[in-house]
């Protein structure tokens, strides 16, 4: 919990998003037409997307413009609809480098600790799965990596009958304001919880544990490098490393798929460099982004593994993704009753609705976590479709190409993924994409 809040400096207002769905189509269609003009098959004119738009427009773009924010690329930008482009490339790729993932290991916020501990799908289920499995060996040893200015695993786990709890945080203020809550809990044993300050690659234990709960996951689950810490903890913590029972989350998965994107035209040239590859990351809610086609799982970490990855390149078969056309008309339907929402003529919303709903952005990737070895306490950051769900965690999406590229039913997009991991826990991963749209 020590590493946040990926899930809360740049988050797009959930709320908000439902809201001005329609307005932000519209005022990103006059944005992009202002922006864009065709001679001869492609031509950029580097205008402001905000100049020359019609007053009405302008005013509703105006409004809505803090509604995205990329912190560590220095861009804020709302609204876009793509228009019909023409030829764009049929190969794309994007790379970064995952400092977000890394740089909230040391980081405090109040907000996004509360809004972890309040996560209604997160929170619950990590409980139930520490009290079942306390109840299962009563007196055991557990490791909580990440314990947060609260200590609320570490409190469940000494509630539910542990023995011993070591409670690592290395973020200071909240190792203060965790020691404060343990010492506050007059229902348990004094000692029972040792808060200490530290990673836990850096640190010794008097003993070997039963248990290790460790919340660790971002929004690709591998990005806060969660591998190497419990790579860690297999060799120098655990009475058995390669057993499930030993281990809360039992595993934890990416998944991803590709997506159209009602705000790319925004951040199309010269805005698209600045991104310099870093990708977006949107509330689970954020309708401006609709998915193209069924996800797949991309990253299956199972902490008991005793193969799991190590440090270097980790590459894996392509995926490939069939556009349907299930998908695209529920996205059409979607940004189409948005515009005549706003409301708009319907004459005037369907071309808008149905070129934003058929156009390729990029790349979307969100986390699922099982909790117990049985496979029934899960949480999963978006449904089990990829539908939009409230969740602390965001949606983190990779614009792969500078502009939406036009797509059909029955298209096909290949994806091959490569990371590379580190060593240090602190030393943020290289995330390498290589995405092919191949037509139907």
């Amino acid at each position: 919990a020590s590493r946040r809040h990926r899930r809360g400096a740049r988050r797009v207002s959930a709320a908000a998003a439902r809201r001005t769905l329609g307005g932000l189509l519209l005022a990103a269609g006059a944005a992009a037409k202002c922006a864009w003009r065709g001679a001869g098959g492609l031509a950029y004119v580097p205008e402001n997307p905000q100049l020359a738009l019609p007053p009405r427009t302008a005013s509703i773009f105006g409004r809505r413009s803090g509604l995205l924010q990329l912190g560590s690329a220095g861009l804020v930008g709302a609204g876009g609809v793509p228009l019909a482009w023409a030829d764009a490339a049929q190969e794309f790729k994007s790379s970064w480098v995952a400092k977000e993932g890394t740089s909230f290991l040391t980081s405090f916020s109040e907000e996004s600790y509360g809004a972890m501990r309040d996560d209604a799908r997160r929170t619950p289920a990590f409980i139930k799965a520490i009290r079942e499995r306390v109840s299962a060996q009563p007196g055991l040893t557990m490791l909580d990596i990440g314990t947060g200015p609260f200590a609320l695993f570490a409190l469940v786990a000494a509630r539910a009958g542990a023995k011993k709890v070591y409670a690592i945080e290395a973020n200071p203020e909240a190792v203060a304001r965790a020691r404060a809550f343990v010492e506050k809990a007059t229902d348990i044993p004094p000692g029972t919880i040792e808060v200490i300050e530290g990673f836990t690659t850096a640190l010794q234990l008097p003993e070997k544990v039963d248990l290790v709960c460790a919340e660790i996951i971002g929004a690709i689950a591998s990005e806060e490098n969660c591998i190497a810490t419990i790579r860690d903890a297999q060799t120098r913590f655990l009475k058995e490393p390669n057993n499930p029972e030993s281990y809360i989350p039992v595993g934890a998965q990416t998944f991803a798929a590709p997506v159209t994107y009602a705000l790319h035209p925004v951040l199309a040239p010269p805005r698209f460099e600045k991104l310099k590859g870093m990708p977006l990351r949107l509330n689970c809610r954020d309708e401006t982004l609709q998915l193209l086609a069924e996800p797949q799982m991309i990253e299956d970490i199972q902490f008991s593994s005793p193969s799991l990855p190590a440090p270097g390149a980790w590459k894996q078969n392509p995926w490939t993704f069939k556009v349907t056309s299930e998908r695209l008309e529920a996205n059409n339907k979607k940004y189409f009753n948005a515009l005549v929402k706003e409301p708009m003529k319907e004459d005037e919303a369907a071309p808008i609705a149905k070129e934003t709903a058929y156009s390729f952005s990029g790349i979307a990737f969100w986390p699922k976590l099982i909790l117990n070895t049985a496979g029934t306490i899960v949480v999963e950051s978006r449904g089990p479709n990829g539908e939009h769900q409230k969740s602390h965690w965001q949606t983190l999406m990779s614009l792969v190409t500078p502009i939406p590229v036009p797509i059909k039913a029955g298209d096909s997009i290949v994806l091959t993924e490569q990371v590379d991991l580190q060593r240090d826990i602190l030393s943020p991963g290289k995330y390498d994409l290589n995405v092919k749209l191949l037509s139907a």
